[in-house]
């Protein structure tokens, strides 16, 4: 799949759902893992934004329960009714690396309607790591 087609799942998925009333969503994500399938997800908004769930943490949670080996291939998030490119937030930043490390996110160009892919890593640089314990557990 095409960072294009890939990108226009998102859109359409939004597009579709779109509405700014009540429980709304107002950002659509698009997720191939490396197998080659393809998870589209809605943020989980709510009357309180600041427990909302991010569009592209929902991607990774339906990908995740249908295969727990999955791996990120490539991803992307757009927003609002025009279906714009956005880049993702520090949270998304760090489950797209946890779960794609060699993952390509599709983020805005400097240009109005273009878009660059970037690797994941590039997105969080000193990324938090887990230390081993010493006993192994």
């Amino acid at each position: 799949m095409t960072p294009e087609e890939l990108i226009e799942r998102a859109r359409t998925l939004l597009k579709s759902r779109y509405c700014k009333t009540g429980h709304h969503s107002v950002v659509a994500a698009a997720l191939m893992t490396k197998s080659g399938q393809v998870f589209v997800a809605l943020n989980a908004g709510t009357t309180q934004p600041s427990i909302a769930t991010c569009a592209e943490i929902i991607a990774i949670g339906m990908a995740f329960t249908a295969d727990p080996n999955m791996e990120v291939d490539m991803i992307v998030a757009v927003r609002d009714p025009e279906a714009y490119v956005i880049s993702p937030c520090g949270k998304c930043r760090e489950y797209i690396v946890d779960y794609g490390p060699n993952a390509r996110v599709i983020v805005p160009a400097d240009n109005v309607d273009g878009f660059d892919i970037v690797p994941a890593v590039d997105l969080i640089p000193n990324k938090y790591k887990k230390r081993e314990s010493s006993c192994g557990c």
